[in-house]
């Protein structure tokens, strides 16, 4: 694979665009504001994406016309792609996410990153082959979306919606339990409710989609664990007053389940992980053996 230690001598082409006046902003990410804050502990505690995923859509061939990540957050699904060779365009409306993803990967070859939403990419027509949305899909409008994904997207493009998902675990993993019942503490939320929108999915879709699915782990220290937390949307941020009970009812949940690690390593927690990888078109193709409408592969 590439590496992606960025080169300081490569020119950085990585300047964030302003969204176009008068642009339609959208769901995708309902509100750029809504991550305002959380760009550090979103970079410092979310956890990445399989290997396999981006070896999977390497062999398919997905990864040899750009790539157009929406929704790319701080980079972590773009980092993947492009460790897999794929010239990237990361799409995303938050200021902060967008710096910390130019940093974070400037002078990388093949990246550009540029404002935007799903309902406004600010591509130009007809110029990727390959539209991914990690984590971020939820988020979208697809009445409003999918126009825009087929003005993009070159004939025969696919478009790649992917999500980690912690709930999915919570039977077989100690951790993801007690986490479920601390977010639960926190939201009123059923901690067994899975937040992938698989409903929705043909209308972003409507040729159909395969699923693929793989399992890991993300080991968190007590320090990334609360970034953890205040990364996410539905939980107290980090500057809420309510922020520091949250941190408390971590802390149980942590020295519950705490693992030593190696000498000279800070104890940990490991929060395991299933990644759904949705992979479809924008266009019915002809009825065959080749042609499912919704497969399962593991």
């Amino acid at each position: 694979m590439p590496d992606l230690t960025p080169d300081p001598q490569t020119p950085d082409a990585q300047t964030p665009d302003a969204i176009t006046p008068g642009a339609a902003t959208d769901s995708s990410v309902v509100n750029p504001a809504r991550f305002l804050g959380r760009a550090d502990v979103y970079a410092q505690a979310r956890p990445g994406y399989p290997d396999a995923l981006g070896a999977w859509l390497r062999d398919l061939g997905l990864l040899n016309a750009r790539v157009a990540d929406i929704g790319a957050g701080t980079g972590l699904f773009t980092r993947l792609l492009l460790a897999h060779g794929a010239a990237v365009t990361a799409v995303e409306p938050n200021p902060d996410m967008r710096a910390r993803l130019s940093e974070g990967l400037r002078g990388v070859p093949g990246l550009t990153v540029q404002a935007g939403t799903s309902e406004a990419t600010g591509l130009p027509a007809a110029s990727v082959g390959l539209i991914t949305a990690a984590q971020a899909a939820h988020w979208f409008d697809p009445g409003r979306t999918l126009p825009e994904f087929r003005r993009v997207l070159r004939p025969g493009g696919r478009v790649l919606f992917v999500w980690n998902d912690w709930r999915a675990a919570q039977e077989s993993a100690p951790f993801n339990r007690a986490y479920g019942e601390v977010v639960r503490a926190f939201t009123g939320d059923d901690p067994l409710q899975i937040r992938v929108p698989e409903d929705d999915l043909p209308l972003f879709m409507p040729g159909g989609f395969e699923v693929r699915e793989w399992t890991h782990t993300h080991p968190l220290t007590r320090a990334a664990l609360h970034a953890l937390a205040g990364s996410v949307s539905y939980l107290p941020a980090p500057d809420s007053p309510e922020f520091p009970a949250l941190r408390a009812a971590l802390d149980a949940a942590f020295d519950a389940h705490a693992q030593a690690g190696m000498p000279g390593a800070e104890a940990h927690v490991e929060l395991a992980y299933l990644t759904r990888a949705y992979l479809g078109t924008l266009d019915p193709t002809p009825p065959g053996p080749t042609a499912p409408s919704r497969a399962v592969l593991r």
